[in-house]
Parts: structure tokens; sequence; C-alpha cells
């Protein structure tokens, strides 16, 4: 009778093993499964992170330009860049610098969108800040939004928005408008 009652306990002993195994590996497989589809819901279709991107162009028809950032994140096929810079030709093939906080590039569209402490200048000391620009490089037109101010050697511009037409030769303030002739 003993062999018999320490057989079963033994049997019975087992069998709670077992349901204690079987009952952790469980729960930390429903953890892993949860951590997993956390993850899967954190990732965009599409979105890629970019360290260092730049962006080259020097066709011989078309001004050349450079775009340059500390980051970007591509989403489909547009990039979203942070610490931006660049360097654009204008039609005279003097160069235009540019440098923003933040910047959407769509490299199909052939535009570039800057947001925050958006300040271009030129060799000649002239700078213009804003806070938002959009720059079409295909038409050579770029419109500057919110807070513009230009300053050159003779004269400071403040305005509500500008747009820069570098193939016309033309730049154009609107919105309230402000001009001071400096007198040297």
């Amino acid at each position: 009778m003993n062999k018999y009652f320490t057989i079963i306990t033994i049997f019975i002993f087992f069998v709670l093993l077992c349901l204690v195994i079987f009952t952790f590996n469980k729960d930390d497989t429903s953890q892993l499964e949860a951590k997993i589809d956390s993850l899967n819901e954190n990732l965009t279709p599409g979105v890629i992170e970019i360290l260092n991107p730049t962006f080259v162009n020097k066709g011989l028809d078309e001004n050349p330009y450079e775009i340059a950032a500390k980051k970007g994140i591509q989403i489909n096929e547009d990039i979203e860049l942070y610490a931006v810079t660049g360097k654009f030709t204008d039609k005279d093939k003097k160069l235009i610098y540019i440098s923003a906080d933040k910047g959407y590039y769509s490299q199909n569209q052939q535009v570039i969108e800057l947001t925050g402490n958006v300040l271009m200048y030129d060799d000649l000391g002239n700078k213009t800040s804003t806070e938002k620009a959009t720059i079409d490089i295909e038409i050579k037109k770029t419109v500057l939004t919110n807070k513009v101010i230009s300053v050159t050697n003779t004269s400071e511009i403040q305005s509500d928005s500008s747009v820069v037409d570098d193939e016309n030769g033309l730049i154009t303030y609107t919105g309230n408008v402000k001009v001071k002739i400096k007198n040297k």
C-alpha cells in the first residue's frame, strides 16, 4: 500500500510541476507577444530613420544645390529633416545659404518646406529670417511667411510674408511692411 501511495504522490507532484512550468511559460509567451504587438503598433510602414542625410544636385542645365541635415526620417518618398542646412545657387551664380530647425523635403516635387528659425543669407552679408519658408527648386521661387525680416548693409525690411522669385529677379513683401533705410 505504501508503494502505491508513493507512486500516486510522485505522479501528483509531477502533474503539479508540469502545470506550474506550463503556466509560467504561457505567461512569458503572453508577455512576449504583447511586447511584439506593442512594437508593431509603434512602427509605421515605409518609415526609415537616416543619420546625416545629404542631397546634392549638380545638373548642367539647373542651378546646383545641396541640402543636409543631422537627422532625417524617410516617409515613403519624402523626408522629414532635423537641423537643416543647405546651399543654393541663384541665376547669377551667387551662393545662398539656408538653415532651419526642421524641414520637409520632397525629391519628386523638388520642394523643401522649412520651419523654425529659418535663416537665408549670402556672402555679401544680406540676411533674411522667418519662421517658415517653402522653396520650390524647379520654378526657383521661395515663399517666406510669418515674421519676415530682411537685413542688408543699407536697409532693414520687416513684413508678414515675402516671395523671392529668382527666375524674374523679384522680391515682393506683403502684409504689414516696414522699411528702414540706414544712413551711412
